[in-house]
C-alpha cells in the first residue's frame, strides 16, 4: 500500500523568479494536447523510488491504462481500479480488496491525469537536447506555481521526432525523487468500461474491506 500512495502523491525547491519559455510552453503544449486526442492510453513503466535520508532505492514494474477519468494500474503485487467514483485497491498475496470513494488529495498527481497535467499550472524551462539509448530526447524542467504542493519539481524526457513522453522525475520537498520510465506505451486500444471496475466474482474467497461512509 505504501507504495501505491507514494506513487499517488508523487507515477507527476526550485523558486523560479523567470518566466516561463515560450518555446517549452509550446511544447508542452502539443504533447498535452496529443495525449488527450487518445481515447485510452496503456503505458508499461519502471517506478524507481530513492531517498538517500532514508536509505531508499527502489524499483517496480508498473502497467497503467488510462481511459477518460478512469484507470488501472498494476504494480508489484497490487492492483488499482478506478471508475473516476470508487477506486478498488486488491493485493494479490493476501486476496484482499479495500473500496472506497474516490478522492484525490488537493495538489496530488492524479494517476488519470499523468499524461495530459503538464500545460497547466507550471512555469516551463527547456533545459537541454540530449541523446539516450539511441534516441533524442527534449529535458523540460517544470515547476510548480502552486507552493504548497508537496513536489517542487518534475523534469520531463519527451522524445523529439514524435514528442512521446519518455522519463519523468518529480522531485518531493522531503527529498525523495520518484522516477517513471515509460518501456512501452500503445494509445487507444478498445477497453469497455467494465475494464475499471473491480470485478470480486473472478476471486474466489476474497477479504472485502468496504472503506465507504454507508450513512
Amino acid at each position: 500500500m505504501k507504495i501505491i500512495t507514494t506513487i499517488c502523491l508523487s507515477f507527476l525547491t526550485f523558486y523560479a523568479s523567470a518566466q516561463t519559455d515560450k518555446e517549452a510552453e509550446k511544447l508542452i503544449d502539443r504533447i498535452s494536447k496529443r495525449y488527450k486526442n487518445f481515447k485510452t492510453i496503456k503505458a508499461d513503466f519502471i517506478y524507481a523510488i530513492e531517498s538517500k535520508a532514508e536509505k531508499i532505492n527502489e524499483k517496480q514494474k508498473g502497467t497503467i491504462i488510462v481511459k477518460s477519468n478512469k484507470f488501472r494500474l498494476d504494480i508489484a503485487d497490487q492492483t488499482i481500479i478506478c471508475d473516476n467514483k470508487t477506486i478498488w485497491t486488491y493485493s494479490k498475496e493476501v486476496n484482499e480488496v479495500q473500496i472506497n470513494y474516490y478522492k484525490p488529495k488537493n495538489g496530488a498527481i492524479k494517476l488519470d491525469d499523468i499524461f495530459t497535467m503538464y500545460n497547466k499550472g507550471f512555469i516551463c524551462k527547456h533545459l537541454e537536447n540530449i541523446k539516450e539509448a539511441g534516441r533524442e530526447l527534449t529535458v523540460i524542467d517544470l515547476t510548480p506555481k502552486d507552493k504548497k504542493k508537496s513536489y517542487f519539481k518534475i523534469k520531463l524526457f519527451v522524445e523529439k521526432h514524435n514528442q512521446q513522453i519518455l522519463k519523468s522525475m518529480v522531485f518531493d520537498k522531503s527529498g525523495t525523487i520518484h522516477t517513471y520510465s515509460i518501456t512501452n506505451q500503445i494509445p487507444n486500444i478498445k477497453y469497455a468500461d467494465g475494464f475499471f471496475v473491480f470485478n470480486i466474482k473472478k476471486h474466489p474467497g476474497i477479504e472485502l474491506i468496504d472503506l465507504r461512509d454507508h450513512k
